[in-house]
This record gives structure tokens, C-alpha cells and sequence, in this order.
């Protein structure tokens, strides 16, 4: 009697797999035109969108492609000055006497963060920024929402929950030649002037990001 229910236990097991395998089969197979390859156009542009922003600070640091961690301190016109929070940034112009108190943590475009000793070192670094980085300001992500992953070679399947920029970064740079990626839809996008919208498909994602990208000023030059 033991080993039936051990059996039809095992057998209740093995049904629940397949039909949750099937599942998520059945929801690659329906979304196969809201798969993202990895050289696309939407996928850059997912990308560009929770890149690092680092040119809020421009006015201190120099550089666009990254920004200085909270809290550190300055002089300020002569006086001793501490950054704690982003609206300090609204109080200090180009025109200010500004330096920097080293050392200095920093965080670059993709999230890695370094140690900076001096401003020969912060100096140098700023020289390899671009004048116009590629982070897209303008429009962000709504989280939570989720990825749908199938890997060709385990031929396995994995539900992603997005839940910060970093997190999004990582996951789409760290992408596997043999894993393919779905959003599962619907999908906020949050605009620049705090409104919402709603995207349900690839195509719409992708007109979204791209009208907006454009629609506001990037603070890539120093104030």
C-alpha cells in the first residue's frame, strides 16, 4: 500500500513539471514576436535607458560616466561643505571654487564602483567620458515586471523579476548566446515629467522608448 502512494505520489510529481514546463513553452511560443535579441535595437536601448546616470554631478566631478557615492566633502568657496543628498547640487555653479576631499568612492555607467585617491586620478578619468553619454534619461522602467528566459542548451526555462536599474543592467549584459529573453507584458514606462504609460508588446515598448528618448535635455554639460 506504502509504495502505491510513493508511485502515484512520484507519477503527481512528475505531471505537475510537465504542465508547468508546458506553461511556460506555451507563453515562449505565444511571444515569440516579443522575444528581444541580444543585438537589437530594443535591446540596446533597454540597456541605455538603466545605464548609470552620472551627470548630475558634473558640476563637482567632471565626468558624465559616473557619479561620486553620498556623502563626501568639498570646499566651497573657501568653506567646508558636505554632499548628502542631490539637491545639494542645485546651490553650486561652474563659477564656484570647488575641491574635491579625497579619497572618493565613485560609481561607474555599469554599477562597478572604484576608490579615486586624488583629481590627477578623477581628472583622468573624466578625459575618457564621452561629451554625450548614451544613457537615456528622459524615460525609465516601472518595476516590478518580469523576464521569461529559455536556454537552448538545458532546455530550461526561468522567470526574472526586475525590481532596479542595476539589477536590468546586469541581467542584459550577462546575457548567454543561448538564452532568449521575453518580456511579459504589460509593461510601465515612467516619463520624465512623472507620468505613466503603458506598453503591451515589443513594437510599442520600442516606439515608446524611442519617442521619448529625445524629449527632454540631457544634463550632460556642466551647469
Amino acid at each position: 500500500m506504502k509504495i502505491k502512494k510513493v508511485v502515484i505520489l512520484l507519477l503527481c510529481s512528475v505531471l505537475v513539471g510537465i504542465s508547468c514546463q508546458k506553461e511556460e513553452r506555451e507563453f515562449i511560443d505565444e511571444s515569440q514576436d516579443n522575444t528581444i535579441p541580444q543585438n537589437s535595437r530594443l535591446a540596446g536601448l533597454m540597456k541605455n535607458i538603466v545605464t548609470h546616470d552620472g551627470s548630475y554631478d558634473d558640476v563637482i566631478d567632471g565626468g558624465n560616466c559616473y557619479s561620486v557615492n553620498l556623502p563626501y566633502t568639498i570646499s566651497f568657496n573657501g568653506n567646508e561643505k558636505k554632499i548628502v543628498s542631490i539637491q545639494d547640487y542645485n546651490t553650486i555653479h561652474s563659477s564656484d571654487i570647488i575641491q574635491i576631499e579625497f579619497p572618493i568612492t565613485i560609481t561607474m555607467h555599469d554599477y562597478v564602483e572604484k576608490k579615486i585617491e586624488n583629481k590627477s586620478q578623477l581628472e583622468s578619468l573624466a578625459a575618457l567620458c564621452s561629451t554625450q553619454d548614451d544613457d537615456i534619461e528622459c524615460i525609465d522602467f516601472g518595476y516590478p515586471f518580469k523576464f521569461t528566459t529559455f536556454n537552448s542548451s538545458t532546455n530550461s526555462f526561468k522567470t526574472i523579476e526586475a525590481i532596479h536599474d542595476a539589477q536590468v543592467f546586469g541581467f542584459m549584459s550577462d546575457l548567454d548566446e543561448n538564452v532568449s529573453v521575453s518580456i511579459k507584458y504589460p509593461i510601465t514606462m515612467i516619463l520624465h515629467n512623472g507620468e505613466h504609460t503603458s506598453t503591451a508588446h515589443n513594437t510599442e515598448l520600442l516606439s515608446t522608448i524611442s519617442d521619448y528618448a529625445v524629449s527632454c535635455d540631457e544634463n550632460d554639460e556642466t551647469n
